[in-house]
């Protein structure tokens, strides 16, 4: 079983990244097999994608695929004067410019110190092709590979070492932006299908948008899904469009909807012909989506002829009522998902991070525990043989002068009530089967079962699990933190575990 220490891995690969990544790979296991569930758990946000795709493509919608990315200038035809302020909210894409790599005498010796098989012409082809680009970016590392008869080592060493300046270029701001709703892009579909199809045309669309919002939160996300749908018809009005959304909300199960024209209509939209759709939920009428005709102003500046009636829905807005969400965070992604872990759980989750392996290691674990029991309040100065055999002698130790040979806390017993993890003198609520001393046996048999040579093993004040030789799965230890739980192991041990070879 493989467990990484993350922290030592980030040190070696910042000291080395090319030997950390060689070196690494051989702590990932090899010609192992695992078994999956026979049926995996769909996504709730995916699984609301399909049923909306089922409903539309059921009331006669042809589904389509809307650009993602436009130009801001699409924004201003779309809304118009509006629009230098809708663009505050919209995400713009920068790019990395190609630098212009020299080759030097003194890059060239360096390269040729990494690998003496470059050559510079060879070298020099790649780098023009590169600045031209005619070579992708990610393809970049292959090339190196295959033109020059290098190694992947090799090329990386030759990036980070040979050529800084890549390291030094900074993106370009470009005029492209993510779309933030799916009304800016259907006007270039519309538009490219208008003199093709038969009226009515009618289109669906469900897919990501991107907003740039001040924060994420309960309710906000910066990406997040839309249902949208077109009707383009020379005789489609607001009226029958409207009927039509009624029938998509009732397939989604809301009996009870109704339509109210809003205040401000946005430029895109023609004057009073937007208008925001309540669904009654649990006795509470609430605002679920925006509907419209567009403004034959914003249709002309995209050469659209006829009228077009629109309808979009939030996925992520409406799954959290499907679904009674408090926090769309947690509907969206997993890291935000709260996995509720009984105290049995809790308590069968607690490992010991050292153990020892071999049955000569348990007996010696064992016979630290029961030795510790019997002597426990024995006064210092005095030792105990906990274990010997003719190769070892395990001894428990206190030297300070009138101090018990374990401290007060030595055999707490751990236990978990109410998804909090504590010790007590006697066991209560769920009780784990582990005590303080027979955890740190475990760690101190483990660390004396292999060892040939002198060795000292001591615990003094318990302020961690850890300091208990005891883990839990991190997934374990973010419930508890974020149930606003405790884990209150504590208190004086006092103990010393000496081992030491037999002549």
């Amino acid at each position: 079983m493989a467990i990484f220490n993350v922290d030592a891995i980030k040190d070696q690969a910042k000291k080395n990244f090319g030997g950390a990544w060689e070196t690494t790979a051989n702590l990932i296991p090899q010609g192992t097999e695992i078994s999956l569930p026979k049926k995996g758990k769909p996504h709730p946000v995916k699984e609301l994608i399909q049923k909306s795709r089922e409903i539309f493509l059921g009331l006669g919608f042809d589904e389509v695929e809307n650009y993602t990315i436009l130009p801001d200038t699409d924004v201003m035809k779309q809304y118009g004067p509006e629009g230098l302020v809708i663009l505050d909210r919209v995400f713009f894409l920068a790019e990395l410019p190609r630098p212009d790599i020299g080759l030097s005498d003194k890059k060239i010796s360096q390269a040729q110190k990494i690998a003496k098989t470059i050559e510079t012409e060879a070298l020099q082809s790649v780098l023009r092709s590169y600045k031209r680009g005619e070579i992708e970016a990610d393809d970049l590392m292959e090339v190196l590979i295959t033109k020059l008869r290098i190694t992947d080592h090799q090329a990386m060493e030759l990036l980070d070492k040979v050529f800084p300046e890549l390291r030094e270029i900074h993106p370009i701001p470009s005029n492209k932006t993510l779309r933030s709703h799916m009304t800016a892009t259907w006007f270039h579909t519309l538009a490219a299908l208008q003199n093709k199809e038969q009226f009515p045309l009618a289109l669906f669309s469900v897919g990501p948008r991107y907003r740039n919002e001040q924060r994420e939160d309960a309710h906000h996300l910066r990406v997040h899904h839309s249902a949208s749908m077109v009707i383009m018809d020379p005789e489609i009005s607001l009226e029958a469009g409207r009927k039509i959304t009624e029938e998509i909300f009732h397939q989604y199960g809301f009996a009870e909807v109704k339509f109210e024209t809003k205040k401000a209509t946005s430029k895109y939209y023609a004057p009073r012909l937007e208008q925001e759709v309540f669904i009654k939920f649990k006795g509470e009428w609430l605002e679920i989506a925006d509907i419209g005709v567009y403004s034959p102003i914003a249709l002309a500046n995209f050469n659209i002829k006829y009228p077009v009636f629109n309808a979009g829905l939030g996925i992520e807005r409406m799954a959290m009522l499907l679904y009674e969400a408090d926090d769309v965070r947690k509907l969206a992604y997993p890291q935000f998902s709260v996995v509720d872990y009984s105290d049995d759980e809790i308590a069968d989750s607690l490992t010991y991070i050292e153990s020892p392996h071999t049955e000569r290691g348990k007996k010696i674990a064992q016979s630290i525990e029961k030795t510790a029991q019997k002597h426990k309040d024995e006064l210092a100065p005095c030792e105990f043989t906990a274990w010997k055999d003719k190769s070892i002698e395990v001894k428990i130790i206190e030297e300070e002068t009138g101090k018990k040979l374990i401290g007060p806390a030595g055999f707490n017993e751990i236990c978990v009530a109410n998804g909090t993890i504590y010790s007590d003198f006697m066991p209560s609520g769920r009780y784990t089967g582990m005590n303080y001393m027979k955890a740190i046996a475990a760690g101190a048999a483990a660390a004396i079962e292999n060892s040939h040579n002198k060795l000292t093993y001591q615990i003094k004040t318990i302020r961690h699990l850890s300091d208990l030789n005891l883990q839990i799965p991190e997934r374990v230890l973010q419930y508890i933190e974020g149930q606003q739980k405790k884990i209150g192991v504590g208190g004086a041990v006092f103990i010393t575990i000496k081992a030491e070879p037999r002549e």
